[in-house]
């Protein structure tokens, strides 16, 4: 009995430590996060995370899932947009969770998280309580309060004492719009990634912390896997449970892409300067009356709705609300507009050398609107209520 007892202290001694954790857990829960590959369309571009708990007491398999919302609302579009959508954690057996993804082909990876027995039980108590009906409803924010991020914070819930450490998984100075970019850019959604551009003020361009980085899904799949606290790795082991089935996909033609659009658009704008004098006024009321609507949408996304991201925008300095104003005023120039559209003609061209210099800030396509606008505000500031 002696040399038993010491050959059992000598074996657990060489157990990893998930193992001899396992050995204390009398908790009967396997709690893993669910990672979903990016599907064809815009609601499912950028993946999802769920989790899974198997209670083997109770004999259920459930998926809690805090990226449902009701589609049915009669003033969805409405709340959507002013960012007042309301989200809510749903919970779906196991087999009803695989059954969406396998008829869209796409591909779900588990992680089996390394947790003690309080641990387990916490999140699942916490669970409970948050799908109960004054619980569970969340105002949906993109970057800050996702399906992801809150199941990144369940996760990652310790003590002040308690701190999980990440290596590095990202480079230094990665923003938000770069890990958006990395979804957009392999879906080939050149017009989409240019819209989110649009809208995105300046709090997505903030370099994130390793924790904000994982507000995307394969970005929080990756700090699970390399997470570890005392030694103990978070991740106890993974499984692809479906392989991602969807096909690759197909870019865009050139003279479809959203630079070449618009670089089209501006030479017709811009034609009319050297050979068709009598036509400026016109294109010239055009682009004022285009990016002065647009300018007027961008302020109303910035202080009309609850959108974070959508504040701070520096596309409001080329698609400047007053252009709707200027364009009803080409032919009663007065010498304010003509001050101000000298100074705006230099803005904008010190806005490029900006965005230039930090990618990303303002997307491409727009360079070509940013110079039309540039050029021809100089162009009336030499104007005096007529057009020569």
């Amino acid at each position: 009995m002696k040399r038993l007892l010491i050959a059992c202290v000598v074996l657990f001694s060489f157990l990893p430590p998930y193992a001899a954790k396992a050995q204390q857990d009398s908790s009967g829960l396997q709690i893993s996060l669910l990672t979903c590959s990016p599907g064809a369309e815009l609601y499912s571009v950028f993946g999802h995370n769920a989790l899974r708990i198997v209670d083997s007491a109770a004999g259920t398999d459930i998926v809690y899932n805090y990226g449902t919302f009701d589609f049915n609302d009669p003033d969805f579009y409405t709340k959507f947009v002013r960012g007042k959508l309301l989200y809510f954690v749903s919970q779906v057996s196991y087999n009803d969770f695989l059954f969406e993804y396998q008829y869209f082909k796409r591909g779900v990876k588990e992680q089996v998280l390394n947790l003690s027995h309080q641990e387990k039980k916490k999140i699942q108590a916490d669970l409970f309580e948050n799908v109960r009906e004054e619980n569970r409803y969340y105002k949906y924010d993109f970057l800050y309060d996702n399906c992801t991020t809150r199941l990144r914070d369940i996760i990652f819930q310790k003590n002040k004492y308690e701190v999980y450490q990440i290596p590095g998984f990202t480079p230094q100075g990665q923003t938000f719009r770069d890990h958006l970019h990395v979804y957009l850019d392999r879906a080939q959604m050149r017009w989409t990634a240019l819209g989110i551009d649009l809208l995105l003020g300046l709090e997505a361009d903030i370099p994130m912390t390793q924790m904000e980085s994982m507000f995307l899904p394969d970005f929080l799949y990756k700090g699970v896997s390399l997470a570890t606290m005392k030694q103990e790795k978070m991740e106890r082991k993974k499984i692809e449970v479906l392989a991602d089935m969807q096909p690759t996909p197909v870019s865009i033609s050139f003279y479809l892409d959203p630079l070449f659009v618009f670089i089209v658009f501006c030479i017709a704008l811009l034609l009319p300067s050297f050979y068709f004098t009598s036509l400026q006024s016109l294109a010239d009321g055009i682009w004022l009356i285009v990016t002065g609507l647009l300018g007027l949408f961008l302020l109303f996304m910035w202080f009309g709705t609850d959108h974070q991201s959508f504040s701070k925008n520096l596309n409001l300095l080329w698609a400047f609300p007053l252009n709707l104003y200027f364009a009803f005023k080409l032919n009663d120039i007065k010498k304010w507009m003509r001050q101000f559209f000298k100074a705006w003609s230099l803005v904008l061209l010190v806005l490029i050398a900006i965005s230039l210099t930090n990618a990303g800030v303002i997307n491409t396509a727009f360079y070509p609107l940013m110079l039309l606008a540039s050029f021809r505000y100089w162009i009336l500031s030499k104007k005096v209520n007529n057009y020569a």
